[in-house]
């Protein structure tokens, strides 16, 4: 039993960073449909640069309050230079648009900070063991602020003035324009809010899972396996979907074999694009994986 309660905390450690990385997907497609695979190099960016600024010898605190507004500009950047000259842009313009991106990203951390992985300094904490389950103090850092953010984004994206404005640009654009709203600058904004919990997902989840040039592969892909089971377009249930999804790996590595730990992720896309492409979602929407 002390077992299946190991592994399931331990899912929900890494399960959180999964939800940030697929509220993150859910933000950006949301608003104007596009799947931004540049997603997952967010969080590798933010963990390198702040690995760099504490050995620079900046505290901890400051390196990471730093490197986040970083992180946004980047991704701000990105949405400026490659997605707001496309006049018309699809779903399928934006895989291979936000994948030259990451392709971009990646080599550049590549050249910059090598290939060899390296994580931040565990943030301040004792480890505890309770009821024979051993907790890091790390791993509670990370399910705190992991929910703190998600729960600030989503209730920003739903109940402020911004967040409503946001919402109408993806669901009525021609209807938001007439009354005054932006959809560039709502895009925008939206790409900002990617880069901010694709960020903090970096450098929480970096002293436990370590950052390197490639990190950003594999969890960009389980973000937006999470973010499909909403649909791409529900942030409470890429949230809820990373957390399942961080559980599951435990489980499968835990009862079965480590080496199937990635094949999860896989299985579950696999599963929602046959049974239900629009996701776990009450009423069918318009949008589809």
């Amino acid at each position: 039993m002390s077992d299946l309660l190991q592994l399931l905390f331990s899912g929900l450690a890494q399960g959180s960073i999964y939800g940030l990385v697929a509220i993150g997907f859910v933000a950006v497609f949301s608003v104007r449909e596009i799947v931004n695979l540049a997603q997952g190099e967010y969080s590798a960016l933010a963990g390198l640069s702040a690995i760099s600024a504490v050995a620079a010898g900046v505290p901890l605190l400051l390196a990471i309050l730093l490197v986040v507004p970083l992180v946004i500009g980047v991704s701000v950047i990105i949405e400026r230079v490659c997605i707001e000259p496309v006049r018309r842009m699809t779903p399928l313009v934006s895989i291979i648009l936000t994948l030259g991106v990451s392709t971009a990203l990646k080599a550049a951390m590549l050249l910059i900070w090598g290939p060899q992985a390296r994580g931040l300094p565990p943030f301040p904490g004792r480890d505890l063991v309770v009821a024979g389950i051993s907790v890091r103090s790390q791993e509670l850092w990370i399910i705190g602020i992991a929910v703190l953010v998600a729960v600030v984004v989503i209730w920003a994206y739903e109940h402020t003035l911004l967040g409503k404005a946001m919402r109408a640009c993806a669901e009525q654009p021609v209807a938001a324009r007439l009354v005054g709203i932006s959809p560039r600058m709502a895009t925008m904004i939206a790409f900002g809010i990617a880069g901010l919990v694709g960020a903090v997902a970096g450098v929480i989840g970096s002293p436990i899972y370590f950052s390197s040039w490639d990190y950003g592969l594999g969890l960009g892909l389980k973000g937006f396996v999470a973010a499909t089971l909403g649909g791409l377009i529900s942030l409470r249930v890429a949230l809820f979907g990373g957390v399942v999804l961080g559980i599951l790996e435990n489980l499968v590595a835990g009862y079965i074999d480590s080496g199937y730990r990635d094949a999860v992720a896989f299985l579950v896309l696999l599963l929602v694009l046959l049974i239900r492409p629009q996701g776990l979602m009450l009423k069918a929407s318009g949008a589809r994986v």
